[in-house]
């Protein structure tokens, strides 16, 4: 929004005595302008392609009863999700425990450590069968765990290397009862008779130390006698499907089992069976290794950005009225480490904007088509540490389908999560 200057000054004329001079009614009337762009801003954004829609996207239009009744469109709707952080190549391949002299000497002795499988961070979407927490802290490891299985083919044969690995170290637990029989199921299959359930990737996290009580409430569960999944408010199943990023290992303090620890971005999308409803909530965590073991592989500040999918359907309008369709975009700010003001490696994009305004636009689509998206915040957050921007839209028009990515980058010290809703309204 942009006011007259003349216009202005010239109101605020009418209204004070005629002493004052020009010169300060035209500073009024800039510092009243000033005022308003602080509180709404408008941001011209372009669709770039005239494509029909990728099917996964149209699966952004089902009801969430209808997304939680199927793990693999689920999957496919996480996988849409593209994460990044600046550090995704890791500098080495093995870490091991910090417990002085004697962490070393098991560790380049015994071969007590983790071992990467890639020295690239990786994703994994799947479904969670199994979430667990540690009790108390052990040295300076809680870890927050979730065990996935696979529907989509290119994660289930990615994690079977990480078993075939296994097989090769050949490593045993030096407990008895966790030995492992390697000529066996997972460790041997048939790739034209695979049972996902035979098969998982266990992902495993220790939260800054600071943060877990406020992440139980807000984010996940992370605090023992608290329930699980079920009871928590930001999944209510037990079993939701979910997205990681980090480093994909071996536990060799173990008997090598393929993992990902630790993960560093995670997302889900909160469906549950009895949703009818249209309204897509994310909840998006950016997360430092809490724990003094990897200090390789997850480092302070976390630099990196996520793209999240959205689809929204316009409205046809009727014979006698006109229907606007407005897709809402609410960033709830959840658990907040402190933002890094200028990080050499948070390169800013063209057309970023900040957390601390309200943002709309059309995507220059024709105004007879009555569209707008708005992006609003939960609190104004002053920052360059936090950005967002619009990407890849495409505009379907025989099927008047708007799909694309809503942007976050982020360089946050220990960790940063959010909950982003994307709720499309249709009004008369």
């Amino acid at each position: 929004m942009v006011l007259s200057l003349n216009y202005c000054s010239q109101k605020i004329l009418l209204i004070m005595p005629k002493y004052l001079s020009m010169r300060f009614a035209a500073a009024c009337c800039i510092a009243s302008t000033i005022l308003l762009q602080t509180s709404f801003a408008q941001t011209d954004y372009k669709i770039q392609t005239y494509k029909p829609t990728p099917e996964a996207f149209k699966y952004l239009l089902l009801s969430n009863a209808g997304i939680a009744a199927n793990d693999t469109l689920n999957e496919q709707i996480l996988d849409l999700v593209e994460p990044a952080l600046a550090d995704s190549v890791i500098e080495r391949k093995k870490q091991h425990h910090k417990l002085g002299p004697l962490g070393w000497f098991i560790h380049a002795f015994a071969g007590f450590n983790w071992r990467a499988v890639s020295m690239n961070k990786e994703k994994f979407v799947g479904t969670v069968y199994r979430s667990s927490r540690s009790g108390e802290e052990e040295y300076t490891e809680y870890d927050i765990n979730f065990d996935l299985r696979f529907h989509l083919k290119k994660y289930l044969w990615r994690v079977f290397d990480g078993y075939d690995r296994a097989k090769k170290y050949h490593k045993q637990d030096v407990r008895p009862s966790h030995r492992t029989n390697y000529d066996t199921i997972p460790y041997v299959r048939d790739t034209n008779m695979v049972d996902n359930k035979n098969y998982r990737l266990h992902c495993e996290l220790t939260p800054p130390a600071a943060f877990r009580p406020q992440l139980n409430y807000l984010f996940f569960p992370t605090l023992p006698g608290y329930g699980g999944l079920k009871e928590h408010v930001n999944f209510e199943t037990e079993n939701p499907t979910m997205g990681f990023y980090g480093v994909f290992r071996n536990d060799c303090n173990h008997n090598c089992g393929p993992e990902m620890h630790p993960y560093e971005w995670v997302w889900w999308l909160k469906a549950r069976e009895n949703d009818e409803s249209e309204e897509r909530v994310w909840h998006i965590g950016l997360f430092h290794e809490g724990s003094n073991r990897m200090k390789k592989w997850s480092v302070n500040p976390m630099v990196g950005r996520i793209k999240i999918p959205f689809a929204v359907q316009l409205a046809a309008d009727s014979i006698d009225k006109e229907i606007h369709t407005q897709l809402q975009i609410k960033v709830e700010h959840l658990n907040i480490g402190s933002f890094v003001k200028n990080d050499a490696k948070a390169e800013e994009k063209e057309k970023e904007f900040y957390a601390n305004k309200e943002y709309t636009t059309d995507f220059g689509l024709d105004k007879a088509l009555h569209f707008s998206a708005q992006v609003s915040f939960s609190q104004p957050l002053r920052t360059k540490g936090l950005r967002y921007r619009f990407t890849d839209l495409n505009f379907d028009a025989q099927q008047r389908i708007v799909s694309g990515y809503l942007e976050m980058s982020a360089a946050a010290i220990d960790l940063y999560t959010t909950r982003i809703t994307f709720n499309p309204q249709y009004e008369h």
